[in-house]
């Protein structure tokens, strides 16, 4: 049988619960994040595939094909503040120059150094093993949209996953 506690000590007792409990949303929030990053890197960017300089076109609205792993690779996440709340918010995203053009369309690409983009070509026909280049992309019209976060984030609502690696780092802290 326990010992009775006080009311200072049943206080004191509460207050260590909650103070641990507080920290469980940061927890959650990191995991969904980190998940996020990983998934996105190792799933959404390969699942179409491609030589490095191979020509390939993505219909509008797919994510971008994997070739160099550039992108795949340029994936991060970034924890939330140490915080003591209900609420905390990590932070997915890519660190490739590319990555709105892709997951938003609209944007233009210019040259940042020389006075062309110039990129080897290897697979389309009408230019094999031919050199590109451009002052800027698009020659006309928009760029479509190619998103990659948007849509794995809705997978891993959609399938569970998310919320599962956010109550499974929750856990630790449930008091």
């Amino acid at each position: 049988m326990s010992t009775p506690m006080t009311p200072a000590e049943n206080v004191a007792y509460l207050e260590g619960i909650f103070a641990k409990a507080m920290y469980g949303a940061a927890a959650g929030a990191n995991a969904m994040a980190e998940y996020l990053a990983r998934r996105i890197a190792e799933d959404t960017l390969r699942r179409r595939k491609h030589a490095p300089g191979q020509y390939y076109k993505a219909k509008p609205g797919e994510p971008p094909a994997y070739g160099s792993g550039t992108l795949a690779d340029s994936m991060y996440w970034e924890p939330s503040p140490v915080s003591r709340g209900v609420r905390a918010s990590a932070l997915v995203g890519s660190s490739d120059k590319r990555a709105a053009l892709f997951e938003l369309g609209g944007c233009v690409l210019q040259p940042t150094k020389e006075p062309l983009m110039t990129w080897r070509d290897s697979g389309r026909p009408d230019n094999p093993g031919g050199w590109w280049s451009h002052k800027k992309l698009p020659l006309s019209g928009e760029v479509a949209e190619h998103p990659f976060i948007g849509p794995t984030v809705e997978e891993a609502i959609d399938d569970g996953e998310l919320t599962r690696v956010a109550i499974d780092a929750f856990r630790e802290y449930d008091p």
